[in-house]
């Protein structure tokens, strides 16, 4: 008996994917910290308990933590109000650049919903999500790059002066949660259910076309230190690699697996069934298990949490009574 539900179990998981249930993970303590912050809104406006405000909501806007992270770039002066955003931004750069787009591809919570419906859509349909013709998938893409540079851009060119206004206004302080409502508003409710049934069909779009970060992690990705090498000497050229891969990456025709796409999910490695024919590796050179991947992705990520959290680079110098006086406020 024991057996058999070991077994159902380790079918389950295998059916899932390690990246879904890491990747669910975060999700699941995404979801928690957004409820706490909802509560913590809610004793500001005295209808509750108070709850600690949980610091991590603050990835949500990421307008404002690049803003912020520009502005310590130039000026040294780390932001006091919603530090969590530079902090998240830093280990979203770090993974990126040395495991490719980790972030995208293992702890992003947005991301991880828009995968589900994708995966669920291949399950549902019985068939691979539909893709756009080759012209049309480079130009879409192409699009996105441009929009994230120029969204980087722009973030940079903002003076020091606004940016410090910028962090000082009551809004600022509390967008976090104004967002949290926003995603529970009816209209926000449909569009995303109906992006939801749309990622079914057609995959990720979200990730692979319309995310400026995604742009940014992705160039970051291309540097990276760790990549995936292919032995053509090895290789069968059964063409499982390229059929598993979600980002859509010809991984049967490279040498190293190098696109901004990829961001090192491990599907390619873990399904070629040709020894040595697929690898990950550091520099191109040292060889590593496919585990490593995302156990080096979550321990650096939570590597320079630790850091920012020792450092007194995590919390908020703001109190918590000023966060309920700016909640109070009309409009806010």
């Amino acid at each position: 008996m024991a057996r058999s539900t070991d077994d159902v179990v380790g079918r389950t998981l295998g059916r899932i994917g390690p990246r879904l249930i890491v990747r669910g993970g975060f999700l699941a303590y995404f979801v928690f910290i957004s409820v706490r912050l909802l509560q913590f809104r809610a004793w500001a406006l005295g209808t509750g308990d108070f709850v600690p405000r949980p610091e991590a909501v603050a990835g949500l806007l990421p307008i404002g933590s690049y803003m912020s992270f520009f502005l310590w770039l130039k000026t040294g002066f780390f932001d006091p109000v919603l530090p969590a955003g530079i902090v998240i931004i830093l280990g979203a750069l770090a993974t990126s650049f040395i495991f490719k787009r980790g972030f995208c591809g293992w702890i992003c919570p947005v991301g991880t919903v828009w995968e589900v419906s994708a995966w669920l859509g291949r399950k549902v349909l019985g068939r691979d999500n539909f893709r756009p013709p080759r012209w049309l998938d480079l130009g879409l893409r192409g699009v996105r790059y441009v929009i994230a540079a120029g969204f980087m851009i722009w973030l940079a060119a903002v003076s020091v002066q606004e940016a410090m206004w910028f962090q000082q206004l009551p809004y600022y302080a509390t967008v976090d949660a104004k967002m949290l409502l926003l995603f529970g508003a009816p209209l926000y409710l449909a569009v995303i259910a109906l992006a939801f049934v749309g990622m079914m069909l057609f995959g990720n779009v979200w990730c692979r076309y319309l995310c400026p970060l995604g742009g940014v992690y992705g160039a970051c990705g291309v540097a990276s230190a760790c990549t995936v090498v292919r032995d053509p000497e090895a290789c069968i050229d059964c063409g499982k690699c390229a059929k598993v891969c979600h980002a859509a990456v010809p991984v049967d025709t490279l040498k190293s697996v190098r696109a901004p796409e990829c961001d090192g999910c491990q599907d390619c490695v873990r399904v070629c069934p040709a020894e040595g024919a697929l690898t990950s590796r550091v520099f191109g050179r040292f060889r590593f298990r496919w585990w490593i991947w995302p156990l080096g992705v979550v321990v650096l990520w939570l590597a320079i949490f630790g850091i920012a959290l020792a450092t007194g680079h995590w919390h908020t110098q703001l109190s918590i009574e000023a966060f309920a006086q700016f909640m109070r406020i009309p409009g806010l």
